[in-house]
């Protein structure tokens, strides 16, 4: 038997409530608006669910890229481009995304009264358990001893994970704080794989 780490990077975003979910059509309707001609919703047979994809090969300009990437934010709909714009698209899409992602995070924190003792990230010079056990004491009780530093970045220790003991209020406060300071937070989970005897 054969253990292998499977990591993934953990996004933070601050929603106090659900997204505010549209129709397909009306988030197809706001990717056109960025100055598309061939956009339509269709079923992702991989991601299982709707996208938004656009067909238009004339050139495509950054900030119509840019457009269709807060579309996609404001509407929670993947957007999909034909080959050659994907690349680039993609590129936009996730740099707006972690500028969201750490707006929403400050003002989780801020809300909370949390964000002016949030301490900065250093990866040259902080001391990383150091760090980490700063974060937990900044999230409470709860989040003591949760984090595990990582060689530049932590993840929840497995066994606090899968006791449940971690409410939903401390992970979205770990992960928040995490982001705002810039100390990469993810998730790492085990798969078993048995070998042939």
């Amino acid at each position: 038997m054969k253990t292998l780490v499977i990591g993934m990077v953990f996004l933070a975003g601050a929603f106090d409530t659900p997204p505010v979910l549209v129709k397909p059509e009306v988030a197809a309707a706001k990717v056109a608006e960025c100055g598309f001609k061939k956009v339509h919703s269709k079923f992702d047979d991989t991601l299982q669910e709707e996208v938004v994809e656009v067909l238009d090969v004339a050139p495509i300009s950054d900030s119509q890229l840019k457009c269709a990437a807060r579309a996609s934010l404001a509407t929670s709909y993947y957007v999909t481009f034909i080959s050659p714009v994907e690349q680039a698209y993609q590129s936009v899409y996730w740099g707006l995304s972690r500028e969201q992602a750490k707006i929403d995070a400050r003002v989780w924190l801020d809300k909370r009264g949390l964000l002016s003792s949030l301490p900065a990230y250093d990866a040259n010079s902080t001391d990383e358990v150091s760090f980490a056990r700063s974060l937990e004491k900044l999230c409470g009780p709860k989040a003591a001893g949760t984090l595990q530093p990582l060689n530049g970045m932590a993840t929840f220790k497995s066994e606090i994970l899968a006791s449940g003991v971690l409410d939903e209020e401390t992970l979205w406060c770990l992960t928040n704080a995490a982001e705002v300071s810039g100390y990469p937070l993810g998730f790492m989970g085990n798969e078993t794989n048995r070998q042939d005897r």
